[in-house]
Parts: structure tokens; sequence; C-alpha cells
């Protein structure tokens, strides 16, 4: 059942980030993970990110960030106020070699 769970999240980062290749937010959000979400933010203690990365022209493409960084072990909150949950380093680190690649092939 684990591992099911697993493919399904996994299948919903994938439906996120298609979406924000689509809307072409990639770029953004590859800069909220790798300025702000870094191995010493993962102690178990709340953060703050630049709420500027979080600003986008449209609501959805926050909400749609927001749920991506979430589903790899990180809240975000519209302030910037960030809560990591269960150590999510491995979770996070993937979701920037992802974000870094479609970044490069997308040009």
């Amino acid at each position: 059942q684990t591992q099911f769970i697993s493919a399904e999240l996994m299948e919903h980062q994938l439906l996120l980030l298609l979406e924000s290749l689509e809307r072409k937010i990639v770029s953004q959000q590859l800069e909220l993970v790798r300025t702000h979400i870094k191995l010493g933010s993962f102690q178990g203690e709340p953060f703050h990110v630049d709420a500027a990365l979080l600003s986008f022209p449209h609501k959805k493409e926050q909400v749609l960030t927001m749920a991506l960084v979430e589903l790899s072990g990180v809240q975000l909150q519209e302030d910037g106020s960030a809560v990591p949950r269960d150590q999510p380093f491995e979770a996070v680190a993937a979701l920037f070699v992802v974000l870094y690649t479609l970044n490069l092939l997308s040009g």
C-alpha cells in the first residue's frame, strides 16, 4: 500500500510539474527552491522564504507552487513562512533536480 501511495503522490507531483511547465513558472519555482529551501532549513524549525518568489501573476500559480513544495514535505504560507515536516531534504532535493532539468530543457 505504501508503494501505491508513493506512486500516486509522484503522479500528482508530475501533473503539477506539467502545469507549471505550461504556465512557464518553472524558473521561478526553481529559484524558490534553490535560494530558500536549503539543508540548514531542515532542522524541523519553521523558517521564512522570500515572499516575492511566491508572487505570481495569477493566484492559481501561487497555489500550484505551494502544493508542489508541500508534496515534498515543506508547508508554505502566502506570507513566506515555511514549516518542514518529516525531514523532507531528500524529497526537496529531488524536486530541485526535476525543476532544474525542466528549466534547462524549456530553455
